[in-house]
């Protein structure tokens, strides 16, 4: 086993005996889940803190029902030739935070059965173009000029062949949205 996969291993492992709210029997299956490509132990540290903070929303109904992630931004599944994202919910209450446990976003695929599955989240600061990159899990965040954001995903939910930090996954599909998809043709959303 190699010495970073067995870090994240026992971080998992404490993370259960802590008393906080634990995922779902899916959420503690994905979360080996996409991590082999990520070997630093500092940003594997902050995946299982994503994760635990998020594993109240997997089921769409229970992370929607407060009200913190109720309202869809931007709207429409998004979809591209690179793959999909799937439906955004936004949290405002953590609009400028930078912390690994309060992303913008909220990243929901939906499903045949007409649910919707948490797959990713989404960082974003509103800072200037010109000034230096956010910076989240050792990744510098990239400029979103469509939406004059700096952007970053986290495919902390789904597999991404891709990458787990990049925009578009390819194993996410907007096939069972209940509306027509956005469409993008361009590389980043």
């Amino acid at each position: 086993m190699k010495p970073p996969v067995f870090l994240f291993a026992g971080l998992v492992a404490l993370a259960a005996c802590t008393g906080e709210p634990t995922a779902t029997d899916d959420a503690n299956a994905s979360l080996l889940k996409d991590v082999p490509s990520v070997t630093d132990p500092a940003v594997l540290k902050d995946i299982v803190a994503l994760r635990q903070a998020m594993a109240a929303n997997h089921r769409f109904e229970v992370g929607t029902a407060e009200g913190a992630w109720s309202a869809q931004f931007p709207p429409g599944c998004f979809t591209s030739a690179a793959g999909a994202m799937g439906y955004h919910y936004h949290n405002a209450a953590n609009d400028g935070v930078l912390d690994v446990t309060r992303p913008q976003l909220i990243i929901y695929e939906p499903e045949k059965n007409g649910q919707k599955r948490l797959v990713a989240v989404e960082f974003f600061s509103a800072a200037p173009e010109s000034g230096p990159a956010p910076r989240l899990f050792g990744q510098d965040f990239h400029f979103n000029s469509v939406f004059q954001l700096w952007v970053l995903h986290v495919w902390a939910f789904r597999e991404n062949p891709r990458g787990i930090f990049q925009d578009w996954n390819p194993q996410v599909s907007c096939q069972y949205a209940s509306e027509p998809p956005v469409v993008f043709s361009h590389a980043h959303h």
